[in-house]
């Protein structure tokens, strides 16, 4: 019932445009989960020495699930200099639903981590408009290189995460 009303608000304040831009500098997270531990997830816990890139999902979305899919499949054709954080409001079955009928290379790959948030911190510090929205931010300085919001297409973010030879 929690998971209805978080929507039910974002969708309110998505629809109603109360929302603003997407942030220009990482907000300081504090109340996220990681699904494989269950420990507390937060800002500090990144390596700011990578660039990071963090995915508001869910996993009952076609498009989420278009994107996981595409992915999974070029996993190993990014730069391993960036963290992938995929985050939803979900519980873990569902998440690991998600995983197995979709996104399965994304499994245990060391550059990605599963997160939950389960009071909806991300709707409040991001502004997503749509499922499912991706923030790309530079190594270091933290600040936004790209957003993209509904994009179901990994193909478009590819250029910005590929491997630079």
């Amino acid at each position: 019932m929690k998971i209805y009303w978080i929507v039910s608000l974002f969708l309110f304040l998505s629809s109603h445009d109360l929302l603003g831009q997407a942030p220009k500098q990482l907000p300081a997270f504090q109340q996220f989960i990681n699904y494989t531990n269950q420990a507390p997830f937060t800002i500090d816990s990144l390596d700011k020495k990578h660039k990071q890139v963090f995915i508001l999902y869910d996993p009952g979305c076609g498009h989420c699930q278009e994107l996981g899919n595409g992915m999974g499949k070029m996993i190993h054709q990014l730069d391993t200099a960036i963290d992938y954080y995929l985050i939803s409001m979900v519980e873990k079955e569902q998440v690991d639903g998600f995983i197995n009928m979709f996104a399965k290379p994304l499994k245990n790959h060391p550059q990605v981590t599963f997160l939950y948030d389960p009071v909806g911190e991300f709707i409040t510090l991001f502004h997503p408009k749509n499922f499912p929205s991706t923030y790309i931010y530079d190594k270091g300085s933290l600040k936004l290189i790209k957003h993209f919001d509904g994009e179901n297409k990994f193909e478009k973010l590819f250029p910005i995460l590929k491997i630079n030879k």
